[in-house]
């Protein structure tokens, strides 16, 4: 998985790189938000070791979704939350105007990643489309801690899975696919909550199973 990083105004900048499901590099490149005569601004640019810690560096509930089942994955990064909130005046609501929230799951060759983003927010750094990436199907899903079904749409990587043949347009991936050469789940949690997953080894079932157990964080759970 590739991102474009967002730019902003007066040039400050921050780089960072990590490690996406063991093998892609994400880099973000920001800088502060320029404020103006009605807004002052605020970037949240840190890790935290437990989602409640994250959660709370947000200051907005219903922002992130942990997962509750984990195939037997460990969670081998910190919880990386990259924000920018604005305050009016009288400092009585935050508006966040971008973020990017990352954590990894890992055992030996088997991991998922998880990138959230607040649904009125822009993403602090944009996907850029895989290539190789196919649509295995659309579906309906229930959260572990909600009544409501969202819609969730997963690929898999079997379009670069043999680089020498040719992949139709409108060719699908399988099921199997998401095993074999690593899947991708994408929708959006009641709370407004944009969520993408992305697993490497871990089956269709697994990668579904991780997206319904998504529970919404609160401070104390």
């Amino acid at each position: 998985m590739y991102f474009r990083t967002a730019h902003f105004k007066d040039g400050n900048s921050l780089v960072r790189a990590k490690q996406l499901i063991g093998i892609v590099l994400v880099v973000l490149i920001t800088g502060a938000f320029v404020p103006t005569s009605s807004f002052a601004a605020k970037a949240v640019v840190d890790s935290y070791a437990t989602w409640q810690k994250a959660a709370r560096a947000l200051e907005q509930t219903g922002t992130l979704y942990r997962p509750t089942f984990r195939a037997g994955l460990k969670q081998n990064s910190k919880i990386d939350i990259l924000a920018f909130k604005r305050f009016t005046e009288t400092r009585e609501w935050v508006k966040y105007s971008s973020m990017l929230i990352t954590v990894n799951y890992s055992k030996r060759l088997r991991s998922f990643s998880i990138m959230e983003k607040r649904a009125n927010a822009k993403w602090a750094a944009r996907r850029v489309a895989d290539p190789g990436q196919r649509l295995v199907e659309r579906r309906m899903i229930r959260l572990n801690d909600s009544q409501t079904k969202v819609r969730a749409t997963i690929y898999a990587n079997c379009a670069g899975a043999a680089p020498e043949e040719t992949v139709r347009p409108g060719t699908r991936c399988t099921r199997s696919d998401v095993k074999s050469y690593g899947g991708l789940l994408i929708m959006k949690a009641p709370a407004k909550t944009s969520i993408i997953i992305e697993s490497n080894g871990l089956s269709y079932s697994e990668l579904v199973a991780v997206a319904r157990g998504l529970k919404q964080v609160k401070v104390g759970n």
